[in-house]
C-alpha cells in the first residue's frame, strides 16, 4: 500500500527491495487484489490490510480510492501522540480480523506525536486437512533439535497418496498437504540431514517456489509430522533497510500521491506478528505483514511408501494454488511433551 503513494527515489527503492514485477502502480494493485477479492467471502482465509495515518494528514482522493477499490480498506487517521489509544485502536482492529489469535501487535511505546504512518496486515486462516491424521495413532516421539538434542513430542502418523520430490539440489525433499475444500496447501521441505536447515534456508533465497512444485509428483507417503504451535514478532523497519528501503523512513520520504497538501509522511513503524497451529484436524494460522530438480518415480508395491519423517527441523510455506506464499516458517525448536515450538516466521 505504501508504495501506491510512493514517487521518485522512494518508490524505486520499493520496487527493488520488494522486488515487485511492475513499477505501475495500476497494475501492482490490481495483482493484490485479485488475491484479496478471491477470498474476500472466504471462511478459510482473511485477508486484511489497513493504513492508519497521523491526525491532520489528508489523503489524496485518488489514493484513498485505490485502498478503497483494490485493497478493500481505507486509510484511517488516528493521534498518534495519544498514544496508548492509538495503540489500542489498531490492535483491535488486527484482533478482530484474526480471530482473536494476534492481540497487542502494536506496543504503545513505538507511537508519539512525531509517528506519521502505521502499515498493517491482518491474515487468518484456518483450514482442515484434505487427509486428516488419525488422533489415535499420535504417538511420542523424538525430535533432533540438532546433532546432538532431542525432546519428546507429539508425532501425527499418516499413510496417504501425496505429491512428494525429492529436492537433490537443496539436500532435501518436499511433501505437499491439502486442505479441503480450498485451493492452498502446506508445502514442507524438510533437510535430508539433522542439521541441515541453515543451509537449506540460505538455498531457498535463490529458489522460486514454482521449482519446487513443479517437480511435486503423486505417490504412497508414510509421513509422520510434529504438532506445533509458534508465536512470533518482529520490527521490520531495520529489515526493510538493509534491504535497501531506507528513504521512506527519512525526512526524506517522498509518499506526495498520498497527500494533497506538501506535508513531509514518513513510515514510523512496519510491524510483523504471526501465529500458527498445526494438528490432526488442520491448520490454524495468523499474521499481522537455476535448480537442477530429479523426479524420482520408482517403482514400488504400496506396501513401500515412501518414509516422510519430520523428525528434525524443517521449513513449511502455506501456498495458494498459483505458488503464492501466504505464510512462509521453519520449525526450528519443540519443547518437551508439548506442542509448542519456537520458530521464524515470516508473511
Amino acid at each position: 500500500m505504501a508504495r501506491l503513494g510512493a514517487e521518485k527515489e522512494t518508490a524505486t527503492q520499493l520496487d527493488q527491495g520488494l522486488g515487485l514485477a511492475s513499477s505501475d502502480p495500476e497494475q501492482i494493485a490490481q495483482s493484490f487484489h485479485q488475491v484479496l477479492a478471491a477470498y474476500q467471502d472466504s471462511q478459510i482465509l482473511r485477508i486484511a490490510n489497513k493504513i492508519f495515518v497521523m491526525d491532520g494528514y489528508q489523503l489524496r482522493q485518488e489514493f484513498d480510492q485505490l485502498l478503497s477499490k483494490q485493497f478493500l480498506s481505507a486509510a484511517q487517521s488516528v493521534d498518534f501522540s495519544k498514544n496508548v489509544q492509538a495503540a489500542a485502536t489498531i490492535n483491535n482492529w488486527v484482533e478482530q480480523r484474526t480471530n482473536h489469535l494476534i492481540k497487542d501487535l502494536v506496543p504503545a511505546s513505538v507511537l508519539n506525536s512525531d509517528s506519521r504512518l502505521v502499515l498493517v496486515n491482518a491474515i487468518h486462516f484456518k483450514g482442515a486437512w484434505k487427509h486428516q491424521f488419525s488422533k489415535h495413532l499420535t504417538r511420542p516421539d523424538t525430535f533432533h533439535l540438532d546433532g546432538e538434542r532431542t525432546v519428546q513430542v507429539s508425532m501425527m502418523s499418516l499413510k496417504e497418496s501425496l505429491r512428494y520430490a525429492d529436492l537433490p539440489a537443496l539436500d532435501a525433499t518436499a511433501l505437499e498437504l491439502p486442505y479441503k475444500d480450498s485451493d492452498l496447501s502446506m508445502l514442507i521441505v524438510l533437510p535430508k540431514t539433522k542439521t541441515g536447515l541453515p543451509a537449506l534456508e540460505e538455498k531457498l533465497r535463490l529458489t522460486t517456489l514454482s521449482q519446487i512444485t513443479q517437480a511435486l509428483y503423486e505417490t504412497k507417503v508414510a509421513l509422520k509430522l510434529p504438532r506445533f504451535k509458534a508465536e512470533f514478532q518482529v520490527e521490520l523497519s531495520e529489515v526493510f533497510q538493509k534491504l535497501g528501503m531506507s528513504r521512506m523512513f527519512s525526512d526524506q520520504a517522498e509518499f506526495g500521491k498520498m497527500l494533497q497538501s506538501p506535508e513531509p509522511l514518513k513510515v514510523s513503524a512496519i510491524i510483523h506478528k504471526a501465529f500458527i497451529e498445526v494438528n490432526e484436524e488442520g491448520t490454524e494460522a495468523a499474521a499481522a505483514t537455476g535448480m537442477a530438480v530429479r523426479r524420482k518415480r520408482a517403482i514400488m508395491s504400496l506396501e513401500e511408501p515412501i518414509e516422510f519423517l519430520a523428525d528434525h527441523p524443517f521449513t513449511y510455506v502455506l501456498v495458494h494454488q498459483k505458488d503464492l506464499p501466504l505464510f512462509w516458517g521453519s520449525v526450528v525448536r519443540l519443547e518437551e511433551n508439548t506442542s509448542a515450538s519456537s520458530e521464524h516466521d515470516e508473511l
